[in-house]
């Protein structure tokens, strides 16, 4: 048995979805613990993309899958994924935690309403309610999938009147209630069975370490933690019950919205990186803003999560540039650091300190493929010295390389 939980080491986007879906065959089921419908995890197969924000990304092969109590969960986007699946596959075997926290109309009025009144300090949230479901879990109001399959509209009364809303509730919850009386569950007690079994779990998180509500660049993050020692608590297992932890990165950095970014390329580098890439938001379609790797943050997030090994993705997209960058260090007022400030003020002004690597190869995708059916000591000296440098700085192995969006151009160390 081993449980591993899956982590993007960045501001997400790291492309932890296709990394679910290339590893979880080895796995009984895969679990998403955290987040909520702001997330967009995509999986690529056949030339086909399928894009989840709530059902984790084991569907396409079958597992069983679990949404834990960690998650805040929008049925109405949950039915629309649901009827989806059951298109893509035969079988969906889904439980949605009875304690998992309900996004309701609500809470997606508020999300904008607050973002209004931010103003120019606008955080630049996807506005589906996420922030507001767990501030309302804080204040013990927010109704859980078990009050919305046991109760009426009473689960409304303390927050519209809190913050004077007279939404349409009649119809979304005679919804919220057909969608969770299939799947509502006790995630951590089937999970439990599972271990006893001897069976293996994978976890999937959402967003990037950067995003953490508390070690991420706030007041710039998502509303709950992103951390791999998160898992036990949103999925309901007990301390202790992890066996590895897999971080996901890119070639290169991109967030969404507003906050710091140190190495961000704003000039036609950047324009490149994010075309070739696809930078575009799986959930909004929003342009994410472009910048060469970082590995000050990159070793800050791997510490945090303890992610021993590192899938490398989107390696491909680098091929052909003239120069390749990574920041090595800050600078902070003229002195030299290689810690992630803790202080947003003072990352706001760090210089990124770069070396410049040798240019990556660009290969057409037939190559890539070719590359990836003989395995790792094909890869092209360029690859693999990129790899070498990544592992030297962040003191963790490379277990996978992606060099494309497609399953199978994917190379995993033997």
């Amino acid at each position: 048995m081993t449980n591993t939980v899956i982590v993007g080491l960045q501001w997400g986007d790291e492309g932890k979805g296709k990394i679910v879906d290339y590893i979880c065959p080895n796995y009984d089921a895969v679990v998403r613990y955290q987040g909520g419908s702001n997330a967009g995890h995509t999986v690529n197969v056949g030339g086909i993309k399928y894009i989840f924000h709530l059902i984790p990304s084991g569907l396409l092969r079958m597992k069983k899958l679990f949404i834990g109590p960690g998650v805040v969960v929008d049925p109405i986007v949950l039915k629309e994924e649901v009827e989806k699946a059951k298109m893509m596959t035969q079988k969906l075997d889904l439980t949605v935690d009875l304690r998992a926290t309900v996004v309701t109309p609500l809470h997606r009025w508020l999300d904008g309403y607050l973002e209004e009144i931010r103003g120019s300090s606008a955080v630049g949230t996807t506005r589906r309610g996420i922030g507001p479901a767990y501030a309302e879990r804080a204040l013990r109001i927010a109704p859980t999938v078990s009050d919305v399959l046991m109760k009426g509209r009473e689960i409304f009364d303390i927050s519209s009147k809190l913050f004077k809303w007279e939404g349409e509730v009649d119809e979304w919850l005679k919804t919220a209630k057909e969608v969770f009386s299939s799947f509502a569950g006790d995630v951590g007690l089937k999970l439990q069975e599972i271990m006893d079994r001897g069976g293996s779990l994978l976890f999937e998180g959402a967003q990037g370490s950067l995003l953490d509500v508390i070690y991420g660049t706030y007041p710039y993050v998502t509303a709950v933690h992103t951390l791999a020692s998160y898992a036990c608590i949103g999925a309901g297992i007990p301390l202790g019950s992890i066996d590895e932890v897999i971080g996901v990165m890119k070639a290169y950095q991109t967030r969404v919205g507003k906050g710091p970014f140190p190495t961000e390329v704003e000039d036609e580098i950047g324009n490149v990186i994010r075309e070739r890439g696809g930078e575009y938001g799986a959930t909004t379609g929003r342009p994410r803003r472009v910048g060469w790797l970082d590995l000050v943050s990159v070793r800050y997030t791997t510490r945090l999560n303890n992610a021993r090994k590192i899938a490398l993705t989107k390696v491909d997209v680098l091929g052909g540039l003239r120069s390749v960058k990574i920041a090595v260090a800050y600078k902070i007022d003229g002195r030299e650091v290689e810690h992630f400030p803790a202080d947003i003020e003072l990352l706001s002004r760090v210089e990124p300190v770069y070396e410049e690597i040798e240019p990556l190869p660009k290969l057409d995708k037939g190559e890539w493929a070719r590359i990836c059916k003989s395995g790792w000591s094909s890869l092209p000296r360029e690859v693999k010295r990129f790899v070498e440098f990544i592992e030297g700085k962040v003191k963790a192995e490379i277990c996978i390389v992606s060099v494309g969006e497609e399953r199978g151009l994917t190379v995993e160390r033997s």
